[in-house]
């Protein structure tokens, strides 16, 4: 019998793996999680590909290191109180004038600012992988992993499906993928962290709410870009620098798939040829998780708002060189809104259900239109003080 058991080791089950620990160091936490230590890239295609990474930290794994602060009052958080605390926490920095290149200097120009990460720029060699690789120098989820106690558990390759209540226990029920054995977990409080994509499969087991897995958006992005010799973009602290327009946001990015559009009809081209600007949108929220169907629209106003980043971001790679502009299909990688609060959770992260609790995006209840993992944090700090 567990105190707590933590479906999920996103950034907002990891936050409050430590949070828990940390407060009741004689209590017994229970963390389950899908994947293992490999970072696994899922994409889920349609008209906008999303992509979430299942495993030991979740999508927070393959985060570029943005730290930008995020509007929290539609999640009850004043995040002016509690942000300079998680930066001091991630040891947040803006990009040092030593890990910006020559060729994305201009854009200080067009108004662009240094983008500020959890990066240790002392040890960052600007591999351009943050996106790709594990970085001892690149803060993720993991490392609130380190706190635990004698009576903590963490258990990986576990697939969750279903959860049940019977009086004030409840049962999470699952598999363990590498062995095969069905295994029956028994909690006094479930906090369900799986993210926008699976918190609202997870829960349509035991919710029955007319909202549960609708209002899916997921930061529509795509890259625009072309040639220009010698950029060295893919060697570069990825969107280092940042714009904000009204409902969009510009900031330099390498694209392999850019990289690879480009090359069939360019064959000498190199990948330091390619020079990219990344147009993110926060999306309305017209998709929803159904069962194992995920359906996301584009509707009217992500076109426009699309349409005008495109423009922007084309005028400023034509006044660099870039001679001929090309893009990449549109993908989302920050899902969220499908236990929005105020629909499926309340202002205390709990369900109907009482003692069941969602603290991860899909509690948003729209796109905060900015990397989500401070806000994350932000979440899992207060339900850990709220538990």
């Amino acid at each position: 019998m567990y105190h707590f058991i933590i479906v999920g080791s996103g950034v907002g089950g990891c936050t409050l793996y430590r949070e828990l620990n940390e407060k009741y160091p004689d209590k017994k936490v229970l963390l389950l999680e899908m994947g293992n230590e490999r970072m696994k890239y899922n994409t889920l295609k349609g008209e906008v590909q999303i992509l979430y990474i299942t495993s030991l930290g979740g999508s927070g794994l393959g985060a570029v290191g943005n730290a930008m602060r995020a509007d929290l009052r539609k999640v009850g958080i004043r995040g002016s109180e509690i942000y300079p605390e998680i930066e001091r926490e991630l040891k947040v920095r803006e990009v040092p004038d030593s890990h910006i290149r020559e060729s994305i200097r201009p854009l200080f120009d067009y108004g662009f600012k240094r983008t500020p990460k959890f990066i240790d720029f002392e040890g960052c060699t600007s591999c351009g992988m943050c996106a790709r690789k594990i970085c001892p120098y690149k803060w993720t989820p993991r490392r609130f992993l380190n706190t635990q106690n004698p009576s903590s558990k963490i258990v990986t390759n576990f697939h969750v499906s279903s959860i049940s209540r019977e009086g004030d226990i409840f049962k999470v029920e699952g598999y363990h993928l590498l062995e095969g054995k069905r295994r029956v977990f028994q909690g006094e409080r479930v906090i369900v962290c799986g993210g926008g994509i699976n918190s609202p499969r997870i829960l349509s087991t035991i919710l029955d709410n007319e909202h549960l897995g609708s209002n899916l958006f997921v930061d529509i992005f795509l890259t625009v870009g072309g040639v220009l010799e010698n950029c060295d973009l893919d060697r570069s602290v990825p969107m280092a620098l940042y714009k904000r327009y009204k409902g969009f946001l510009l900031s330099p990015h390498y694209s392999f798939h850019l990289y690879r559009s480009i090359k069939k009809e360019k064959k000498d081209v190199r990948s330091g040829d390619i020079y990219g600007i990344m147009v993110k949108i926060g999306d309305e929220g017209r998709g929803f998780v159904k069962g194992n169907r995920v359906y996301k629209e584009v509707g009217e106003r992500d076109k426009r708002l699309l349409s005008r980043g495109i423009e922007e971001a084309s005028k400023i790679l034509q006044d660099m060189g870039v001679e001929e502009i090309h893009r990449t299909v549109l993908r989302g990688s920050h899902p969220g809104g499908t236990c929005a609060m105020g629909k499926v959770v309340d202002k205390n992260f709990e369900t109907e259900v009482e003692n069941l609790y969602v603290c991860d995006a899909s509690v948003f209840p729209e796109s905060p239109g900015l990397p989500p993992i401070l806000g994350i944090v932000a979440m899992g700090k207060k339900l850990g003080g709220i538990l």
